[in-house]
């Protein structure tokens, strides 16, 4: 038996995407790739001067060690401008995957993620699993099956992240995406759903 929800049906839970972490991101991944393309260009400059020095002097690279010290050399300038592109392409993608305004709605009937809307029994009924179990003391007072939301932590450069796991497939997002701290959107889908949803926050690195 869950308790009657207040008079008023129209409270809903309203979390918007936060853009300015991502934005942050992709703006901080495209000065470090022309940093380090800048890097790459003094490097070349140096020593295509000092090998033209070198010959203008009359010295030869031969047999000195020159010539491997200078493809090291570039070669992990050329690397270094690879991983900063490629980090800054990823950090592009992703904020262009964060979009503008509402994503995430909570009330008394169930919750709509980036449009889509599932009452809570079909959303926790999905979303159950090893968690739920686990958690079964915090869902004390409910007899209805109760799904979790996961975070998985960051790893390798990656932002901690929230999975909801829906009745059409998982769905993720960074937990610094959305507008609303950890604690209260654990409270928030805890209240909403009459503790048929819980957010397991386990998972988060801080």
């Amino acid at each position: 038996m869950h308790a009657a929800p207040p008079e008023n049906l129209e409270d809903f839970l309203h979390v918007p995407w936060e853009p300015g972490p991502a934005s942050a991101r992709a703006a901080m991944g495209r000065r470090r790739f022309i940093g380090a393309l800048s890097s790459l260009v003094i490097t070349v400059l140096l020593w295509g001067g000092f090998y033209l020095w070198s010959r203008r002097s009359g010295e030869s690279w031969q047999g000195t060690g020159q010539w491997p010290v200078t493809v090291v050399v570039l070669a992990l300038s050329v690397v270094l401008v690879a991983v900063r592109s490629v980090l800054w392409i990823l950090a592009v993608r992703h904020r262009r995957r964060v979009g503008d305004g509402e994503v995430l709605t909570a009330s008394w009937p169930g919750v709509q993620i980036a449009g889509r809307f599932w009452d809570w029994d079909r959303f926790a009924a999905a979303s159950t699993g090893d968690d739920a179990a686990s958690m079964a003391d915090d869902a004390a007072g409910t007899d209805d099956v109760v799904g979790v939301v996961r975070t998985i932590r960051g790893r390798w450069g990656r932002a901690d992240r929230y999975l909801f796991v829906t009745p059409e497939g998982p769905w993720e997002c960074e937990v610094d995406d959305l507008g609303i701290t950890p604690a209260a959107l654990e409270q928030s889908l805890r209240l909403y759903s009459q503790g048929r949803c819980l957010v397991d926050l386990s998972g988060l690195a801080h």
